[in-house]
């Protein structure tokens, strides 16, 4: 008999089984997107209504392979899944009403700006980075697939991403924003670019806005982008081993030492503050535990969220048909998570006061569930 009790752990195991394992519809005919610079082939699901996963969807062909999990129909975009002992219902995000529009131009929205999760608006302001012209690019990224798709243009115009904000206001799709792009081969590794884009969305808009980008050559550079109106940017470092940043980011490996990333982060604190900054760290590519603790201490003593995100194999790069090892070892995963959020919780930094952007979001790691259940064990303890 299905028990149902659902603890704070219970749904933590499971957000992670399905950030890692995927999901498996009970017909081939769900995919999610296939190409750009982060997660892909997910659908987004609301887990006991609240908590939301951004889960890969896995092929018939894949279930094995990666211990998928099965979601069983109630109704319209509604699921049960069993998981561990315990029966969850799991509410498929419908897509919003406006990617079926177009520009007055003819262009789909959707080549603009997609949301991710339930309201956070999310585009890659220019397409392209050039560290794949060099041979150089991170071996997980598939950014040039979805342009070679012609599912996006390689230049979004702010004028064009206002009209999508606009639309996806109206459904309540767009509380806060996500904006990146490919790194350029310039000193301020796109600042400039962030800044024309984000200046004329201020305009019109005090929607909370996140950007992505290396450490840029200045400090200077990045109290631009707070004044040109960004509230929280993410620099992600990715690996914190040296060797595997090398082999599996050779580009950013080349261009920005740990000594630059770490200079960059104090920096950004200052500008931004406390828990404004952060940075992805992919799991799944070799790095221990022991070497991820240490790792997250370094990043949250500077005051900065690691967010511990799985590394997917995306369609169309180097890693496409990797199984990464964190498949087999969840209570590992599960563990590094805690971890991360032990020392958050330590050091008073929590990850659900960021203001915008993918801590906020929270869809693609299971950092804020992590969170929760070290933040109701320490409760219990008082």
């Amino acid at each position: 008999m299905m028990s149902s009790q659902k603890s704070d752990l219970d749904i933590l195991r499971l957000k992670v089984a399905l950030l890692t394992r995927g999901i498996h519809f009970p017909s081939d005919e769900m995919s999610g997107r296939t190409g750009g610079a982060g997660p892909t082939l997910g659908s987004y699901f609301l887990l006991n209504d609240d908590i939301l996963a951004n889960a890969p969807v896995r092929t018939r062909q894949q279930v094995e392979q990666f211990h998928a999990i099965e979601l069983q129909p109630l109704e319209e975009n509604q699921f049960e899944i069993c998981f561990e002992g315990n029966t969850f219902p799991i509410q498929l995000v419908a897509a919003p009403k406006f990617y079926q529009e177009k520009l007055s131009d003819g262009t789909p929205m959707t080549h603009i700006a997609l949301v991710h999760g339930t309201d956070c608006l999310a585009t890659t302001i220019v397409q392209h980075c050039d560290y794949f012209d060099q041979g150089l690019e991170c071996q997980f990224c598939s950014i040039p697939v979805s342009l070679e798709q012609g599912n996006t243009v390689l230049r979004k115009s702010p004028e064009q991403f206002l009209k999508v904000l606009k639309a996806a206001k109206q459904e309540k799709r767009a509380s806060h924003l996500t904006l990146t792009m490919g790194t350029p081969d310039r000193p301020d590794r796109g600042v400039q670019d962030y800044i024309e884009f984000v200046s004329v969305i201020r305009k019109q808009s005090d929607v909370p806005i996140h950007a992505q980008l290396e450490p840029p050559e200045s400090a200077d550079q990045l109290r631009a982008l707070k004044d040109a109106g960004v509230d929280t940017v993410g620099i992600h470092l990715e690996i914190y081993d040296d060797d595997l940043r090398k082999q599996y980011c050779p580009g950013k490996f080349h261009n920005a030492s740990f000594f630059d990333y770490y200079s960059a982060w104090r920096q950004a604190v200052r500008i931004f503050g406390r828990g404004q900054v952060s940075t992805f760290i992919l799991l799944g590519l070799g790095e221990t535990p022991e070497q991820l603790h240490q790792g997250f201490k370094t990043t949250i003593e500077l005051e900065v969220i690691p967010v511990p995100v799985p590394c997917r194999p995306n369609p169309g790069s180097h890693l496409e048909g990797y199984i990464p090892p964190y498949v087999e070892n969840l209570d590992q995963i599960v563990n590094v998570y805690l971890d991360c959020a032990q020392l958050l919780y330590d050091h008073n930094l929590d990850p659900r006061t960021h203001r915008a952007g993918c801590v906020r979001c929270c869809g693609c790691t299971a950092l804020t569930e992590a969170y929760q259940v070290i933040e109701a064990t320490q409760e219990k303890k008082r």
